[in-house]
């Protein structure tokens, strides 16, 4: 719920997560969290994925899921399932033609109809608790690893020019929905087709109410993240709205309102292997590039784009390969959080080693070498299009996910300014969510707004 009522009640309270930044956002917190991904929210997503797919059909189910659950809990998850999944879809149907009717709605109706599009997709999402009891027969995810062979034919084209593979993109209809003003914000949706995938690509927007023309910050989140389907909770960006920038948070494919029935948010970049990223880099940096020219149109002098780990990644394409945009949709500023310069150290990380994606590879003709000659498409040729001294860069120390070596290599090949870089001991996932508790990042980037 958004407006200017009583706002909503935060999943996880801001003052708790201070403290847990101060307490428990420390390498060892990192070590558990890659464990309960992996092996808890994984697994359990994997089992709704298929009830989701089976739209209460109990072979469908079996079918899915890939393995055998016992008849009666099979049957009250896939039931209940079906069930939470119609009210999101009716709810965010319902909420669709609110938002993007004709203007005449009132603000009341416009929160009634977010609250009960966020409240069902809550209810939607949770469901994963069903499999909890069953997660030692459930797989992390359901792999769908695509041969070089048709990655070849997908890519091979980008490849052979890889200083062309990301060109700029046709700006397409965006669509604005109406706003929802209140406590000195206005909130709103866009919706594009997504240059790539064709389907429907989503952001989020929230700028100052009381400023005109205000500074940009696109904000890409990370991998499995989907701050649409789930109840609002403390953010560190918080921060810019207060100072006058407008945050625009789009939605990842194959996330969120962009999931692909039978695959949970973010699975098909890791089931794919190498063509899920390399597809999701595709899309995602082209969309990205079509709402920096969105903003430049909405009277942002100033646009900066960054992300979180998935989100970093993406950003830094977005700002080496910018080179070859025109000028209106090059970033001003890039803001990466847990990011690393050498693609293929991922493979070799944690998340990658608690799903078990070597090993995949290693069963469908992957091998290192092959791996090697996507590199261009994965990580970034050459220097951003932006000044050194306007990138700001969080690494965690121990961040053996995107790995802190290879991050901080990049830092030092871009020549990234001391006083721009923070480095925490910390991981990948607490260096993160340490920005609730020290946002000198965060400040950093808001006095870069005003040079």
């Amino acid at each position: 719920m958004i407006g200017s009522g009583t706002p909503p009640k935060a999943l996880v309270p801001p003052r708790f997560l201070r403290l847990c930044g101060r307490v428990v956002f420390r390498p060892w917190f990192d070590a558990v969290a890659v464990r309960v991904v992996t092996r808890g929210y994984f697994p359990a997503s994997r089992g709704w994925a298929a009830a989701w797919a089976a739209d209460g059909d109990l072979e469908r189910f079996r079918q899915e899921a890939g393995t055998g659950l016992p008849d009666a809990a099979a049957h009250r998850a896939v039931a209940k399932i079906a069930k939470s999944s119609n009210a999101y879809e009716a709810e965010a149907a319902n909420w669709e033609a609110v938002l993007f009717g004709p203007p005449s709605p009132s603000l009341d109706r416009l929160m009634a109809a977010e609250r009960a599009r966020n409240q069902a997709a809550f209810r939607f999402m949770r469901g994963r608790s069903a499999f909890l009891p069953w997660l030692k027969r459930l797989g992390p995810v359901r792999w769908t690893i695509t041969s070089p062979e048709a990655v070849e034919a997908r890519h091979g084209n980008r490849l052979a020019t890889p200083e062309a593979a990301y060109p700029p993109p046709m700006q397409p209809k965006i669509d604005t929905s109406q706003a929802v003003i209140g406590n000195g914000r206005r909130i709103y949706w866009l919706r594009f087709p997504s240059p790539v995938l064709g389907d429907t690509a989503w952001a989020k927007v929230v700028e100052p109410e009381a400023v005109d023309n205000p500074p940009t910050l696109i904000f890409l989140h990370g991998i499995g993240v989907e701050l649409e389907m789930w109840p609002p909770t403390a953010d560190p960006l918080d921060a810019l709205v207060k100072h006058g920038v407008r945050i625009v948070r789009p939605t990842a494919p194959w996330h969120a309102q962009r999931m692909l029935t039978g695959f949970y948010g973010g699975e098909p970049i890791m089931a794919r292997g190498p063509d899920g990223l390399l597809t999701c880099f595709q899309a995602w940096v082209a969309e990205t590039a079509v709402l920096t020219g969105w903003a430049r149109n909405a009277g942002s002098a100033n646009v900066a784009v960054g992300g979180y780990s998935l989100g970093a990644l993406t950003s830094q394409l977005v700002a080496s390969t910018g080179r070859i945009w025109p000028e209106n949709l090059r970033a001003d500023a890039l803001f990466l959080v847990t990011t690393t310069g050498r693609a293929l150290g991922i493979v070799d990380g944690s998340l990658a080693r608690g799903i078990g994606l070597a090993a995949e590879l290693g069963r469908t003709d992957w091998t290192r070498a092959e791996l090697e000659r996507w590199l261009p498409l994965l990580e970034p040729q050459g220097p951003p299009v932006m000044s050194p001294r306007r990138i700001v860069m969080i690494l965690g120390e121990a961040d053996d996910l995107t790995p802190f070596a290879d991050g901080f290599a990049l830092a030092h090949q871009w020549n990234v300014p001391p006083e721009n870089l923070f480095l925490r001991r910390q991981g990948h996932f607490s260096a993160a969510l340490g920005l609730l508790s020290n946002p000198a990042p965060i400040e950093r980037l808001i006095a870069l707004f005003r040079l």
